[in-house]
């Protein structure tokens, strides 16, 4: 089957169940680590740590569901379960934009799953750290009165306004580089569809 062709192939319902559940581990690894976030600087170093984890799924999925769709589908559940509005609609850019380097690279190969997963990654962080905490973070800050958070939400704030979110961006690019590496060699390791 040559690469046109197989850049065609349609999704089944296995497919999309496969990418709808391993996008839910990935989830739930969000949510089991959004304790994390109780410290300004942990605040800023979740994207860090889910760009070195998240890989795992990403490339089970690239590797596993090699058609059209799979990308867009991950971030899709992803976007929508974060529940925050800039965050779901820089996921599905991320999606877009995914897909795009994936029909372009060929679905399962580990160079495209790479650019995907990295831009994935910057798009995540962006939606989930930098727009929040260092753009509308007085919003947020005064929503967390109550709860106490608003100190450490105006300390991650102005960490970030002061540098810190290139310095976020430049490490997250690192580390999901380093995260898609791990993916790619476990994705191999128990893929044969892997290339």
């Amino acid at each position: 089957m040559n690469k046109n062709t197989e850049n065609r192939q349609k999704m089944k319902t296995r497919d999309i169940f496969t990418v709808v559940l391993l996008a839910l581990i990935n989830v739930v690894i969000f949510f089991a680590s959004s304790l994390l976030y109780a410290t300004p600087i942990t605040i800023i170093l979740m994207p860090i740590f889910f760009s070195l984890l998240e890989g795992i799924v990403f490339f089970i999925i690239g590797g596993k569901v090699q058609k059209c769709g799979a990308i867009m589908i991950y971030c899709v559940v992803r976007g929508i379960l974060g529940g925050y509005l800039p965050y779901v609609i820089l996921y599905l850019l991320a999606g877009v934009i995914g897909e795009l380097v994936m029909w372009k690279a060929h679905y399962g190969n580990a160079k495209g799953l790479t650019i995907s997963y990295m831009i994935v990654q910057v798009f995540a962080s962006i939606g989930s750290t930098i727009y929040p905490y260092a753009i509308t973070f007085q919003s947020l800050a005064e929503k967390s009165e109550a709860d106490g958070r608003a100190a450490n939400i105006t300390e991650a704030a102005e960490i970030l306004q002061s540098g810190g979110a290139v310095v976020l961006l430049i490490g997250v690019i690192i580390c999901a580089f380093i995260g898609a590496m791990i993916g790619k060699k476990i994705a191999k390791k128990h893929l044969s569809t892997m290339n």
